[in-house]
C-alpha cells in the first residue's frame, strides 16, 4: 500500500522514488506529531476538569445538600439572610 503511494507521488510531482519516500515520511511524522500533540490537550483539560469539579463545584454542591444555604433568598441580584419572623 506504502509502495503505491509512492508510486503515485512520483507521477504526480515528477520526483524521484527516494524524494517521494521522504515526503510520504515527513508527511506521516507530523500526523503522529498532532495526533499527540491533541491527545496531550485533551489529558489537560481532562486534569483541569476534575480540578475544577473537585475543587468548586463538588464542595458547593455539598453545602447545598447540607442546607447551609436554606437562610438565604436571591433578592435583588444579591444573596441576602433571610429574615426571621
Amino acid at each position: 500500500m506504502l509502495h503505491a503511494e509512492v508510486k503515485a507521488l512520483q507521477a504526480t510531482h515528477g520526483i524521484s522514488y527516494k524524494d517521494a519516500v521522504h515526503r510520504l515520511f515527513m508527511a506521516e511524522s507530523e500526523r503522529v506529531k498532532k495526533a499527540a500533540s491533541a491527545a496531550n490537550a485533551f489529558s489537560e483539560l481532562q486534569k483541569q476538569i476534575h480540578t475544577t469539579l473537585n475543587g468548586e463545584v463538588l464542595p458547593a454542591i455539598s453545602a447545598i445538600d447540607r442546607g447551609e444555604f436554606d437562610d438565604y433568598i436571591l433578592s435583588e441580584g444579591k444573596w441576602k439572610r433571610k429574615r426571621r419572623a
